[in-house]
């Protein structure tokens, strides 16, 4: 009987197509996706500009995987998500999971990886660094940690990297300041891929604080519309993240023999899970973020990227009318994208400061950015957490002249409580930084000197001292705090850093007649934004009205929109800043008394940096 170990030992080498070798690796796999057999449910997970491939990769998807992986592991099952429960992966010795929804328990520690939008299914549930981050990964990966053991074991992978032109959207933001002009790109995904129609597109998950804790590791960014320290491939515990969305048959050569891989990597993690759960969206990388855009000079590259963009906005309009007048189709969206007022309205560089650094600062410093970077560069070392979106200043740590981040202001602090000095604050700040709760001295200091050599600070899960716990057992008891909810639907009066788009709408009757106009409004947080309008290459998802009327109710013409502004950086695409409304003419001659409409809104919310999943919220309306 062969051993894992001596199947390791085989080395492939695989460059330009050439495989030297191939064995069967002795593991069992799961592979959990969709069976062509059943119906397409109406949430499939896979991800396209074109509904059509969505169709075809549906019905040929389980099958190209079920081919690969018997050709590669010597025993391999298939199974629909719709028939999947988490027992059946123990059974297993690595899951791939390719389609959703699926739950899996807290506790949940087999192995298992992540394929494209399943990574922040499964992952932010749970409390996994995998969050959604934007679904506009492509074909390309970049950032690669070469060296890393799953281009290397069992198969030798020699990457085919080529130069190239690094992806626009990798200027926006702090970042972008020192993103070189050309990076060198690997492809996963065939170039052919697109030909007919957009492929399945992958998704990547946030870079920042990703490598913050020993149970998460960041291989690969990929190319996409957001910042160069997107992750595409990445561990956390007993879950690996492939953001890439091809199957095999789409798969470049170098990249299936990178996949073999990675099912044998993410082996070793059995029974290993993550130790951190995700809280914190800002990291201390916000404040950078901050500095960064507290400038007049990008203040006045906005104003010039807006008049460009209308102008575009005009031109794109003009063009839709034009195949219309031919007796072309143009759909839905480009209809309403027809009837969207261009405005030219500019905000003034005090509002953007305002917007920009908040009301409180900008009565401090006004219009003067350099008081503002001062402030931030001094008190840098001390913001924490006021929600999973935003940071104050510790005045704790302020007090103490001690960064939030070193070990050395917990040892201040336990000094403190041994000396009866300021034992209030001390205890604040242990208790603000760690996840335990003692109450005396003695025990602070005893967990201290117990797990000094083993603490790791993350800020992702928190701004909190962590014990590394990775095979170990619990000799403490522990505090578990919850993950925020990254996305809500619930619809609150102002919009929150918690819930930054708040959708409501009203009815209302036009005098004398049974009818009357729903108008849907969105309520935007500032700093974020919704889609007003993409073309069919983007993968953003555009902002659609939603209305389903009762039984005699009809509409009359078509939905307006309020004006959007163009979207700097991507010039096919307009977005609806602060607020957005969508009204439409509804008839109810033939409607019952006390009949309901539905309506509401299906959107995506973005700020600069990141993205959160598509959102529907529905409202009912009695008439």
């Amino acid at each position: 009987m062969r051993t894992i170990f001596s199947i390791l030992l085989v080395t492939l080498t695989i460059h330009a197509g050439a495989i030297s070798k191939i064995e069967k690796l002795p593991l069992k796999v799961l592979y959990v996706g969709y069976n062509p057999d059943k119906p397409m449910p109406a949430d499939v997970v896979y991800y396209s500009t074109s509904p059509a491939v969505v169709a075809k990769v549906y019905q040929a998807r389980m099958a190209d995987f079920k081919s690969f992986l018997e050709s590669r592991f010597e025993e391999v099952k298939v199974i629909d998500v719709r028939d999947y429960s988490p027992s059946l992966s123990e059974a297993a010795d690595v899951t791939i999971m390719d389609a959703g929804p699926v739950k899996l328990p807290a506790d949940f520690d087999r192995p298992m990886i992540l394929m494209h939008a399943m990574a922040p299914n499964v992952g932010l549930p749970i409390g996994l660094k995998f969050d959604w981050y934007c679904q506009c990964l492509e074909d390309e990966a970049l950032n690669i940690n070469t060296k890393h053991e799953i281009f290397n074991v069992p198969n030798k992978v020699k990457l085919t990297m080529v130069k190239k032109a690094t992806p626009t959207s990798f200027f926006n933001g702090h970042e972008g300041l020192t993103t070189p002009k050309e990076m060198p790109m690997w492809r996963v995904v065939k170039s052919g891929a697109s030909a007919n129609g957009k492929y399945i597109i992958g998704m990547v998950a946030h870079g920042e604080g990703f490598n913050d804790s020993p149970d998460a590791e960041s291989i690969s960014g990929g190319v996409c519309l957001k910042n160069a320290e997107a992750v595409a491939l990445g561990r956390q515990g007993n879950y690996f993240m492939w953001g890439f969305s091809a199957s095999p048959n789409y798969m470049t050569d170098e990249a299936k023999e990178v996949f073999v891989n990675v099912v044998s990597y993410i082996k070793k993690y059995d029974h290993i899970p993550a130790i951190v759960k995700k809280t914190q969206i800002a990291t201390r990388s916000s404040i950078d973020e901050q500095v960064y855009r507290i400038d007049e000079k990008l203040y006045k590259k906005a104003i010039i990227s807006r008049r460009e963009g209308n102008i575009r906005m005009l031109k794109l309009q003009s063009d839709l009318k034009k195949r219309q007048a031919s007796g072309e189709d143009i759909g839905r969206s480009n209809e309403m994208f027809l009837k969207m007022p261009v405005t030219n309205d500019i905000e003034s560089f005090e509002s953007y400061l305002r917007n920009q650094a908040g009301a409180t600062l900008f009565r401090m410093f006004g219009t003067d950015t350099k008081l503002y970077h001062k402030y931030f560069h001094d008190n840098y070392e001390y913001f924490y957490p006021s929600d999973g979106y935003s940071l104050q200043i510790d005045k704790d740590a302020q007090h103490l002249g001690l960064s939030n981040r070193k070990v050395a202001l917990l040892e201040k602090c336990i000094q403190l409580l041994e000396s009866n000095e300021e034992q209030a604050m001390a205890q604040r700040l242990l208790e603000r930084y760690t996840l335990m709760k003692y109450t005396t001295a003695a025990e602070w200091r005893n967990w201290y000197e117990l797990n000094k050599t083993s603490l790791f600070y993350t800020e992702a899960g928190g701004f909190k001292f962590m014990v590394n716990s990775i095979g170990k057992k619990e000799t403490d008891k522990r505090v578990e705090i919850e993950a925020p909810e990254v996305n809500s639907t619930t619809a609150l009066a102002e919009p929150t850093a918690d819930e930054p788009v708040v959708i409501s709408a009203q009815f209302i009757p036009l005098k004398g007649e049974k009818s009357g106009e729903i108008i849907i409004s969105a309520s935007i947080l500032k700093g974020w934004h919704i889609y007003a309008y993409v073309d069919k290459d983007s993968p953003f998802i555009q902002a659609e009205p939603l209305l389903e009327l009762p039984e005699g109710a009809n509409t009359e013409k078509d939905w307006q929109s309020s004006a959007a502004s163009p979207y700097p950086g991507n010039k096919g695409v307009f977005i609806f800043e602060d607020k957005a409304s969508f009204k439409i003419k509804v008839n109810y001659q033939d409607s019952k008394l006390g009949s309901v409409i539905r309506c509401g809104l299906f959107y995506q919310t973005c700020d600069e940096t990141k993205c959160l999943p598509p959102a529907k919220t529905m409202v009912d309306i009695k008439i």
